[in-house]
């Protein structure tokens, strides 16, 4: 498909998306799809590091908390403020820059307020060169260095915002947003498809750099990096485009966050979700691909907009976990490599103690799902689903395909309402499969004819 093409398609449905939630009429659509696709836009950035060029990058959450303070910073900058800035600087150079006070004053007069839009553009690009910076001090360090050093950085501007009193400090600062935008009505509308136009044009980037040569040095990058460098590849230079398009794009995100939220803190702006997440959707949508990302950020994003509201926001990272641990063993590949047929399943639950940790791990979440309203149905079906897969897996293994029928049966039991017996009789099935799983041996061939065995062919 050719690009132009794609991205006309890329635009139509994003249409068809605001025009639907429109359509719905609950301004909740807009609040809970503005944060899927603000884990879109950062699941394709992550990728484009860590899964096109293999650098796992751990501070995911500071680029994206700079985009946002630096929406913070100027939507606070004032001619008062910028004075007061100059002057909290060293003597010398508060005397040098003090005649930019003056020019300030008219150019504030000019172009400010800044629109959302050109705050986005700001903060992306100083997104991007703190990317930049950091990539040509980090990208010398290789695996787990290069992953501590991502974390560092996180760590160390955390501890800046928290003593920067301007853009508020550990106390937060308020970003009082319009009640209405023109053409859009409410605020949170403008607020959907600002972000609904930087999902797009972050899976159009990801998609152009895979199919380019940017994305098969990236590639080489990633699959051998001496041999790459050997072979004239420049490494070094593919590299810091990777952290520099993958730190705007994560500032980007970060930019229209303070006027989402309305109060911003560093507990907010640097919370673990944004980093968990990051590396959890690509992982499990798959990393080799631009649509790897954007599966893993609607599945996982959707899930824990369901469990808040119909759990407590708490568990979501519950979730993402036990789905990684399920991603990591039974598809190393994602969904997309599942899809793909890049690894056979079966000799994931090869190993009776492999099977029986993924099955417990499993079936744990669904007691305590199951004692929540039924709104919470959805997400039991995800782990019956996963508990189903894995009993077909290890009974075509041991050639008893009927061991998938034992969680099937569980999971309309249990989903369905009814008495509280249809719980124990799911347990039942659980434990059975469970059990069979465990002690079941595969059957025996059958023995070879000693006439047949010195036959030659």
């Amino acid at each position: 498909m050719q690009t132009r093409v794609f991205l006309l398609i890329a635009i139509v449905v994003a249409a068809v998306v605001f025009f639907a939630a429109r359509f719905v009429g609950n301004d909740y659509v807009f609040f809970a799809g503005y944060t899927v696709l603000q884990f879109i836009v950062l699941a394709t950035a992550w990728n484009i590091l860590g899964g096109y060029t293999g650098y796992v990058n751990f501070g995911s959450a500071a680029f994206f908390a700079l985009g946002a303070y630096s929406t913070v910073a100027l939507h606070k900058l004032t001619p008062d403020a910028f004075a007061a800035l100059i002057d909290s600087f060293w003597w010398p150079l508060a005397w040098v820059l003090s005649p930019l006070v003056p020019l300030f004053e008219v150019v504030h007069a000019m172009i400010f307020p800044l629109s959302l839009p050109a705050m986005i553009v700001i903060g992306g690009a100083i997104s991007g060169l703190v990317g930049l910076g950091t990539g040509y001090l980090t990208l010398r360090l290789r695996g787990a260095f290069f992953a501590i050093a991502t974390l560092a950085l996180a760590v160390v501007l955390q501890t800046l915002i928290v003593n920067w009193s301007y853009v508020g400090g550990a106390r937060g600062a308020y970003v009082i947003r319009p009640d209405n935008v023109p053409l859009f009505g409410n605020y949170v509308h403008y607020l959907f498809v600002l972000m609904l136009g930087l999902a797009v044009i972050a899976i159009f980037t990801a998609r152009t750099i895979e199919r380019s040569r940017l994305g098969y040095g990236f590639a080489s990058i990633r699959d051998d990096e001496l041999a790459a460098e050997a072979s004239g590849v420049p490494t070094l230079r593919l590299k810091l485009i990777a952290t520099t398009l993958s730190g705007a794009l994560m500032g980007m995100a970060g930019a229209p966050f303070p006027f989402y939220i309305g109060y911003l803190q560093p507990s907010s702006a640097f919370a673990l979700d944004y980093a968990v997440n990051s590396i959890a959707m690509p992982m499990i949508g798959g990393t080799t691909s631009w649509i790897g990302p954007l599966i893993g950020a609607i599945l996982l994003g959707s899930l824990q907009q369901v469990a808040t509201v119909t759990i407590s926001s708490a568990v979501n990272l519950l979730i993402v976990g036990l789905l990684i641990v399920d991603c990591v063993i039974i598809a190393p590949n994602g969904i997309v490599g599942v899809i793909q047929g890049r690894r056979a399943s079966l000799n994931t639950v090869a190993d009776p103690a492999v099977f029986a940790m993924l099955y417990v791990i499993n079936v744990i979440p669904l007691y305590f799902l199951h004692q929540e309203s039924l709104s919470a149905r959805p997400l039991e079906i995800i782990f019956w689903s996963i508990l189903v897969f894995l009993a077909v897996m290890r009974g075509r293994l041991l050639g008893r395909t009927w061991l998938a029928a034992l969680p099937a049966f569980g999971a309309m039991l249990s989903v369905v309402p009814g008495p509280s017996w249809f719980w124990w009789i799911a347990a039942l099935f659980n434990a059975v499969c469970l059990l069979g799983g465990l002690l079941l041996k595969p059957p025996r061939a059958a023995p070879v004819p000693a006439a047949a065995e010195g036959r030659t062919p």
